[in-house]
This record gives structure tokens, sequence and C-alpha cells, in this order.
């Protein structure tokens, strides 16, 4: 009876975190006409495949690029999980291994920094992104993800690193390792599930942003997935088809690096404890 209870809810939980993509999917596939139907009609009376066809076809509309898009959110996504996990690496190894004074006041200057939300500092970082000459550009959504992302990492990847016991970096050194070679070849894979764990963060933080990216991008070849899929939602119309279609097709490289990296995902998320 006990086991029964707690499958039912285990059953309960996976329905209601799930319900909101079954939800996208199933209006994804509507015509106009049933999704604004009273009552509103769960199962489609035929799939509607207009959304998918529109998202993907590069011809069918000047202003609907959804390929394109789809590469600038790849390149920004990966060159902010590749900056941020060499910083978070870099200054995690500094904090876990290094004396010096000061040490942990600096690292809760950088905890405290995540603290601050996105819209009070999208008006500082925009004056400096103009200064720097680097709107409309995708660097700066780089630079900006990376401010964001790099102290979550970085004490994330600290803890990882007190985890590895200094010993292995001493006995590396004697036998004539330099303390380069000793993190690059034997502590980064030994901290490899951590590595994964603040990897996906980078990447999904930045992969799913919006506002930074709708107010430092002002082109439609430079949007990103987030702004170009809003771009639907017009004064008088909603294009729910597109919207849901559009938003189906983000979820999917999303759902690949967790179903790929889930043994890393799991490790790196119970390493700490374990040890």
């Amino acid at each position: 009876m006990k086991k029964l209870v707690i499958y039912c809810l285990v059953i309960l939980v996976c329905l209601f975190a799930v319900f909101p993509f079954l939800w996208m999917v199933d209006i994804s596939f509507k015509p106009q006409e049933e999704i604004y139907r009273n009552p509103p009609v769960i199962i489609p009376d035929q799939l509607n495949w207009s959304g998918y066809d529109n998202m993907l076809n590069t011809k069918a509309d000047d202003n609907l690029n959804f390929i394109n898009w789809f590469v600038n959110s790849t390149v920004v996504s990966l060159l902010t999980t590749l900056f941020s996990i060499t910083i978070s690496a870099l200054g995690g190894y500094a904090m876990s291994r290094f004396q010096f004074r000061g040490r942990m006041g600096i690292g809760y200057i950088i905890l405290i920094t995540q603290m601050l939300p996105g819209s009070l500092l999208i008006i500082p970082l925009y004056i400096i992104m103009k200064d720097l000459n680097l709107l409309n550009t995708h660097l700066a959504l780089v630079l900006a993800y990376t401010t964001f992302a790099v102290p979550f990492c970085t004490w994330m990847l600290k803890g990882y690193f007190d985890t590895i016991s200094p010993t292995i970096d001493e006995a590396a050194m004697v036998d004539g390792a330099n303390r380069w070679t000793t993190f690059l070849r034997i502590l980064l894979p030994l901290t490899l599930p951590g590595l994964v764990v603040t990897a996906i963060f980078s990447f999904i933080t930045s992969w799913n942003e919006f506002l930074f990216a709708f107010t430092l991008l002002n082109s439609a070849e430079k949007w990103t997935l987030s702004v170009g899929i809003a771009s639907f939602q017009g004064q008088y119309i909603v294009n729910w088809d597109y919207i849901m279609a559009g938003s189906a097709l983000t979820t999917l490289p999303i759902v690949v690096i967790f179903w790929s990296m889930q043994k890393y995902l799991v490790r790196g998320m119970t390493a700490g404890a374990v040890k």
C-alpha cells in the first residue's frame, strides 16, 4: 500500500511537470479556429502541420527565419558555456587550493552578484555595450550571459575541487608535474560531473534568455530563438500555432542534452553528498 501511494504521487508530480509541454505540443497541431473554440478542443480533429512547416521553411516568410535564429542561439549558448566553464574552473580551483587574504570575502562578493535581477543590470550593461560598439552583436550577449553564469558555476566547481584531496596535487607535483599540468590533466578529469552540470546550467541559461537578447539585439537576422518566437505575438492577433511549434522545436536540443548527459548529471548532482 505504501509503495502504491508513492507511485501515485510520483506519477502526479511527473504529470504536473510534463503537462505544460504536452499542452504546448497539442496547441502546435491545432488550427487557429480550434485554438479559440469554446468549449476548448483537447484533441484536434485534424493535425495541423502548418506551424512546423512555416518554421522550418525559410522561404515561407522573409521575416520568419527559424533556422537562422536556431544557429544564433546555438552559437551564443556554446560560446557562453565555453567562457563560463573556463573562467569558473580557474576561479573555483583558485578559491579551493590557494590561501590568500580575503579569499572567502571575494567568494561571497561573487555569490552576491548572482542575487541581482537582470532587470537591474540591463541599463548599465546596455550603456557598456554601447560604449564598446557591441550593440546588435552576439558577442554582447555572450559577455552578458557569462556575467550571470560565472558566479554560480565558480561556487559549484569550488565545491567539487574541495572534495578532491590536496594530496593528489602534491603527489603529481612530486612526480614532476607543474601546477598547470596537475590542473588540466588530473583535476579536471576528476571534476567531469561537475563540469557537465555547470555546462548544462550555462547552456540552458543562455538558450532560454529573453530580456537581454530583446534589448541588445535590434535586427531580425541577429535574433535568438526566444526573441524570434516572441515576434509572432502581434498587437491584434497571436499566431499560437507558430509560437507553440517554435517552442516545441526549441525544447528539443535541451531534451537531447539531458538525455545524453543524464549519467554525468546524476553523478554531478550527488557527488558532493556522497563524498
